[in-house]
């Protein structure tokens, strides 16, 4: 019988110096993507970590053909990092990180409290840094977890894979997806994103960028009869584009739930996103603009089929080009992330819940099951491995700012994690 009291203790005196030790090898580490290029320098870091708990390592790096289909400016090799330990167990159990974060915008750097590349711990016991909710600080957590693991000489139930990939921010070809392609993920997936709250995420949305060319043709704008206004030839485009996202968000998941709708609190399930984001055209005011670029993302809910999605924007687009005098009009499509369906019944997302139970002291009633309009890789691991066990959750709260300024996470948050980790593998539930 696994002593949770012994557990809990050793878990609750851990140094801050122990955590922020960790934390500060990996925040330091810029993995900003894109490019993406000191993926080798943060491998490096944690591989000696899993040596000490005599972890098997691979090292998988992705093939250049596959590079090419990511649409950004990369540098550097793809190298992702496989670590695995066999307990004798029937069940596996595979843990997912990714390694990429997101940028710091120069204009944003006055605006951080620290540097954004330099872990720190304020005494509340707040950290900041740039990934340390999304998603460094997890795999700190993981790896304090099967340190503690190995110093109690605990026996997980699972055999146990750890996964720390490449490119999830900008999808596409994440190190993930070559994995599962390659057989390196096994058993119940732990995605370590989301929210340390009592929230479990039943389905994510997928996404599909899009962007459109209108062509037209430049002349002074003292004699623009002689030209063709490529921004003013998008406006109908546009009209039937704001047509089609009216109808898309109307849309609901039959059986995913989804927040409460923003202002009024009505209740309702998973809904599509439509998002006409971004617009360009144009060099100077006294010159007709001959191109005009627009860029849409689109949020795929899983009864949705991207082809049907595709399909429907390029009826819209053709509906408007009927109405412009666009010389040219060209839509290019980058399927970043496909939908993601969790089983909330399936053997380790259950297990899951009763160790959120336990550790967080809720009725298991209470967890709230929801789906999230926001993408993920899993959603390729899901369709490679035809599952549906993933268990998606993370040290981050609420209030975390992923991707933001001030991006932080909380001591105590981390504590909990740590403990949902050991419980996980270790207990008897």
């Amino acid at each position: 019988m696994v002593n949770l009291k012994e557990i809990y203790e050793e878990v609750d005196n851990l140094s801050k110096k122990k955590v922020m030790e960790l934390m500060s090898t990996l925040i330091n580490i810029d993995t900003s993507v894109p490019p993406g290029k000191n993926y080798r320098e943060y491998v490096n870091s944690v591989i000696p970590y899993f040596k000490d708990l005599e972890y098997e390592l691979t090292e998988v790096t992705l093939p250049e053909d596959l590079i090419e289909q990511i649409p950004f400016p990369l540098e550097g090799p793809r190298v992702n990092l496989v670590a695995k330990k066999n307990y004798n167990q029937e069940k596996e159990v595979t843990f997912y990180s990714h390694i990429d974060v997101v940028p710091v915008p120069e204009e944003d750097i006055e605006n951080w409290r620290f540097p954004p590349f330099e872990a720190t711990m304020v005494k509340s016991g707040k950290i900041f840094g740039r990934g340390i909710a999304d998603m460094k600080g997890t795999l700190v957590c993981l790896i304090i977890a099967l340190q503690i693991i190995q110093k109690l000489n605990l026996i997980p139930k699972f055999n146990v894979n750890v996964l720390t990939c490449t490119d999830e921010e900008l999808g596409v070809y994440p190190g993930v997806r070559y994995l599962a392609e390659r057989g390196y993920v096994k058993g119940t997936i732990f995605c370590m994103e989301g929210v340390i709250n009592p929230f479990l995420p039943v389905g994510l949305a997928g996404c599909l960028d899009i962007e459109i060319e209108i062509t037209g043709k430049s002349a002074p704008a003292g004699r623009n009869f002689m030209g063709i206004n490529a921004l003013e030839e998008a406006i109908p485009i546009l009209v039937e584009l704001k047509k089609l996202k009216k109808k898309v968000e109307k849309r609901e998941s039959k059986v995913i739930p989804g927040f409460p709708e923003f202002g009024t609190g009505k209740k309702r399930n998973l809904t599509p996103a439509f998002n006409l984001d971004v617009i360009r055209a144009g060099i100077k005011a006294n010159i007709v603009p001959d191109l005009c670029t627009l860029k849409i993302d689109r949020r795929i809910i899983p009864e949705e089929n991207y082809v049907d999605v595709k399909l429907e924007i390029l009826n819209a687009v053709e509906r408007g080009k009927e109405k412009s005098k666009a010389v040219d009009v060209k839509v290019f499509f980058i399927y970043t992330y496909p939908p993601t369906k969790v089983n909330p019944n399936a053997f380790g997302v259950k297990r899951f819940k009763k160790t959120l139970s336990l550790v967080q002291n809720i009725p298991e009633e209470k967890i709230i099951h929801v789906g999230d309009a926001g993408a993920s890789d899993m959603g390729f691991v899901s369709q490679i491995l035809n599952t549906q066990d993933i268990i998606i959750h993370n040290v981050a709260n609420v209030g975390s700012n992923f991707h933001g300024v001030n991006e932080n996470i909380k001591l105590k948050d981390i504590k909990t994690f740590i403990k949902e980790i050991i419980v996980f593998l270790c207990a008897d539930l």
